[in-house]
């Protein structure tokens, strides 16, 4: 697999406030099948099951709490910033699993982001927990870093005109 890098990207029809979530995808050779498969298949969704997705985005960029539409492993120090949203469909558990990331730590230091990556089915409630290390190993990589700060650049604004 030929990596050129990542490309971040806010969910389009969600607000940024306090919050934002994006999907983060991998710039390959073409040809090549990314393993970061959460936006594909958010993108392929029925109309009704992405309706149902977005309104659990919007409870968490809301700061709404609730354990059965997300969360994430606060307690556990190797996987502390890991995040998933999660849904039932066919009896069959669906998760997008991603990390929690502060892009904006210098200007806007409250401001807090999940970077969803990989799409995951199971028939039981365990946790794919190779999704999660896999998770915190792009939530450090610098490609990564790089691709958000691009939709959210950490500087001021530099003042026009002249300084009198």
């Amino acid at each position: 697999m030929a990596l050129k890098g990542y490309r971040f990207a806010a969910v389009e029809g969600h607000p940024i406030g306090r919050r934002a979530i994006g999907f983060l995808e991998q710039i390959l050779e073409e040809d090549e099948d990314s393993s970061l498969d959460a936006k594909s298949e958010f993108e392929s969704l029925e109309t009704g099951r992405e309706r149902d997705i977005r309104k659990k985005f919007d409870h968490w960029l809301s700061g709404g709490r609730n354990d059965r539409w997300f969360h994430g492993w606060p307690n556990d120090v190797q996987v502390r910033e890991c995040f998933c949203f999660k849904w039932d469909d066919k009896r069959q558990h669906h998760r997008f699993y991603g990390f929690l990331y502060h892009p904006q730590p210098k200007t806007n230091s409250p401001f807090q982001i999940c970077v969803l990556a990989y799409h995951d089915v199971k028939n039981d409630e365990s946790t794919n927990r190779i999704l999660l290390i896999k998770s915190m190993a792009l939530r450090t990589d610098p490609r990564v870093r790089m691709a958000i700060s691009f939709v959210f650049p950490d500087e001021k604004a530099k003042a026009k005109g002249r300084i009198q």
